[in-house]
């Protein structure tokens, strides 16, 4: 495999907390629940994948208008 074939790119969590304006103890917490996957990049650097924040932080479906009867 070739680094082109294979490309998962990871970030920081503070990165990832400004990218989806959260907090990074909302992120803390989805990973200690195992709802955000994570990796340890050393003793005390903790890396998430971009593809799994996407996922994660999917957009809501587009809300249908209601009309208001007065």
């Amino acid at each position: 495999m070739t680094s082109s074939t294979v490309k998962a790119e990871y970030i920081s969590l503070q990165d990832a907390a400004i990218l989806y304006a959260v907090s990074v103890d909302l992120l803390r917490h989805r990973i200690a629940t195992g709802e955000l996957p994570a990796v340890h990049a050393g003793r005390r650097l903790i890396r998430v994948r971009v593809d799994d924040l996407r996922r994660m932080f999917r957009p809501l479906p587009a809300a249908r208008k209601y009309r208001r009867t007065a």
